[in-house]
């Protein structure tokens, strides 16, 4: 999901083929799109095709984000032609990141294009002394059933999973992207690769701005209809939010329509 600064909206959907860390694409470059055209172009030709409508904000509200700064779409291949999509969105009070949409084109999958763009994305925002940790949106394995088109949640996870991923301890839902879509259920929060100086034993410390990111993120969900209380209760553990392995996930929480 993209976020705005003035509301929240939906979320990552996690469209991630199930590729081999070991066969990159190279040769493919990773531009930033903000020409409204290609931005656009992006939308209707990787994001459209591969989320559905409960997980994807409109075309009109994702040239806002992209004009007033609030997220960045990387792609690979050229403006008129993209390949692979992955947009990260970022939060006025937390130095935190949230990767929220991340797309594939059907015809590249199982190439590395995926791999590639998410490998080199992480190691540059992690490199940025102002970004504190990266967080990522996925569908509950048991809760969310595959999908010919969207794709398989346990794959996606075993996913994140090679590129650093743990699952925070947080009953996490993903909040309805306007007023005419619910809320989606049994979703997990990950952190990817968090740095050292953000984690202390198997907690990711407060200073990772997790609390601070979510209360953005969840400013325009009406609490009195949706669990948003026990989001942020957990995010502001005063010792840190608790982190579980992928192989760990029977012990992750679960968000349940009140």
């Amino acid at each position: 999901m993209v976020i705005t600064t003035a509301r929240q909206e939906d979320p990552v959907n996690d469209l991630i083929p199930t590729e081999p860390m070991g066969a990159p694409v190279t040769d493919t470059p990773t531009n930033i799109v903000r020409d409204p055209a290609a931005v656009a172009r992006v939308h209707e030709r990787l994001l459209v095709p591969n989320f559905p409508p409960r997980e994807l904000v409109s075309v009109e509200e994702l040239l806002a984000d992209v004009a007033r700064g609030s997220a960045t779409v990387h792609v690979v291949g050229g403006p008129s032609d993209p390949v692979a999509v992955a947009i990260t969105a970022t939060f006025t009070g937390s130095p935190a990141v949230l990767l929220s949409y991340v797309a594939i084109r059907a015809d590249q999958r199982g190439r590395g294009v995926g791999t590639a763009l998410l490998a080199g994305l992480l190691a540059g925002i992690t490199a940025d002394p102002e970004v504190s940790v990266v967080l990522a949106e996925v569908e509950h394995p048991t809760h969310h059933q595959a999908h010919p088109v969207h794709g398989d949640p346990a794959a996606r996870l075993r996913f994140y999973a090679r590129l650093g991923g743990q699952i925070l301890d947080v009953p996490y839902f993903q909040p309805p992207v306007d007023e005419t879509q619910d809320a989606v259920y049994g979703m997990l929060l990950l952190v990817l690769a968090p740095p050292e100086r953000f984690v202390r034993g198997q907690r990711l410390l407060p200073e990772a701005g997790l609390a601070a990111a979510l209360e953005e993120f969840m400013a325009g969900t009406d609490p009195e209809r949706y669990p948003v209380g026990s989001v942020l209760e957990a995010a502001g553990h005063p010792e840190g939010v608790r982190m579980l392995a992928v192989e760990e996930l029977g012990r992750a929480p679960v968000s349940h329509r009140p």
